[in-house]
């Protein structure tokens, strides 16, 4: 991830700087009988190729087990009809590669039979080959990912295959579709069908098995409309191992919805659930909580004797806040890689000013930040060159007087 000075950091809660792209690897065309797209480097592929492996992003080439974090294999969401393969991975996977994951796609030929189970059938093999073939080369850590039907074949393969870091999942769907879905969740499955859809994902929820398991359901999922939060976390409450369900409750809405800004801080939370720096218990696993130890690493900040306080700009990015015991004195400010890891976590002390249950102090020559304390919440905000605001609610941590 690249460095940012610190005077920029809280402007940069509501908006995160891109960075720049590291040279990028032309993709190969497809051959014009070729009714498969294909999106960087791969292998050959011809049309009645089942399945194949390419990079993920040309912006981000991998690292190599040596290097990388570890590797995730990302399984695409599909329509109705097939359609697909042409999908490139969520933002989310891309700010994983920035935090230093090798990430690679693996393709469905749109001419693959219809139906789950013969998509399955292909797909197990393909990802237990790959899991395979990764592990030789040297990969300590592999992530089975996926969005949507993705996301379901990654709980799925997860019941037989062995030896998963982790299986991330994003609004699993079987592929059935939901006849007669309404816009809205509806308490009880509206047909059969529907019905198959969520005896799956129990299914799955009940025999999958890996080192870690993510897995958001959002709310209004047009795809699955029923809420499967309560459910879902009732059966993994039973499994003896960690897991992070971002469910209906969650203000994250519609079956893209990790692609939204709702989605932020949750992404930079299963970032830190998935980090190789924490370890986390059998168990639910809570945002807010659970990650703060491996946030406040990452930032290389440890409290101290005063009031702590942490939570996330809506960008996703981390902040940490540090009081004077004493009511005088210096501020601690830590923050977090962001949504997209393009941010260097670090902390920085500041001389701050105290008015009651406010202070002010200076994080440039030219910018000012102001902190008022809510009872349990405590609220920063800073005055941004094109006279906009930005600000970052903070919660109080346990422990604190």
């Amino acid at each position: 991830m690249r460095p940012l000075s610190p005077s920029w950091l809280l402007a940069l809660l509501l908006t995160v700087a891109a960075g720049p792209a590291l040279a990028a690897e032309p993709a190969k065309p497809a051959p014009p009988t070729e009714d498969v797209t294909v999106i960087g480097k791969r292998p050959v592929v011809t049309p009645d190729t089942s399945y194949w492996v390419e990079d993920a992003f040309t912006t981000y080439p991998l690292l190599g087990p040596n290097f990388a974090q570890g590797l995730i294999i990302w399984n695409h969401p599909e329509n109705y009809y097939g359609g697909g393969a042409e999908l490139p991975p969520i933002k989310v996977m891309e700010g994983m590669a920035e935090l230093g994951w090798d990430v690679v796609r693996l393709q469905r030929n749109s001419r693959l039979k219809p139906g789950f189970e013969n998509k399955m059938a292909e797909v197990r093999d393909g990802l237990a080959k790959q899991l395979a073939s990764a592990k030789v080369e040297g990969y300590q850590r592999i992530i089975l990912a996926g969005e949507q039907v993705g996301g379901a074949l990654a709980l799925e393969s997860g019941k037989e295959v062995d030896g998963i870091y982790a299986i991330v999942a994003f609004a699993p769907n079987s592929g059935i579709l939901w006849k007669g879905a309404p816009r809205h969740p509806s308490p009880i499955p509206t047909d059969d069908w529907g019905g198959i859809i969520l005896d799956r994902t129990w299914d799955q929820l009940k025999h999958t098995h890996a080192g870690r398991l993510f897995v958001l359901f959002p709310d209004v999922d047009e795809e699955v409309p029923h809420e499967r939060g309560p459910t879902a976390r009732e059966i993994l409450s039973h499994r003896d191992m960690p897991f992070l369900l971002v469910d209906e409750t969650s203000g994250v809405r519609t079956t893209e919805g990790a692609e939204t800004p709702d989605f932020g801080s949750y992404a930079s939370c299963m970032d830190l659930f998935l980090s190789p720096e924490l370890t986390p218990h059998p168990g639910e696993f809570h945002c807010g909580a659970d990650e703060i130890p491996a946030a406040l690493a990452q930032m290389g900040v440890k409290p101290g004797a005063g009031e702590t306080w942490f939570g996330y700009s809506s960008r996703g990015q981390t902040i940490y806040l540090e009081l004077p015991a004493s009511g005088r004195g210096p501020v601690t400010y830590g923050w977090g890689a962001g949504a997209n890891g393009k941010i260097r976590p670090g902390f920085k002390p500041l001389d701050a000013q105290f008015a009651g249950d406010t202070f002010t102090a200076q994080l440039a020559p030219d910018q000012t930040i102001h902190g008022v304390r809510h009872g349990p919440l405590f609220r920063l905000t800073m005055d941004l060159e094109d006279d906009t605001r930005a600000s970052v609610t903070l919660h109080r941590l346990s422990g604190n007087s």
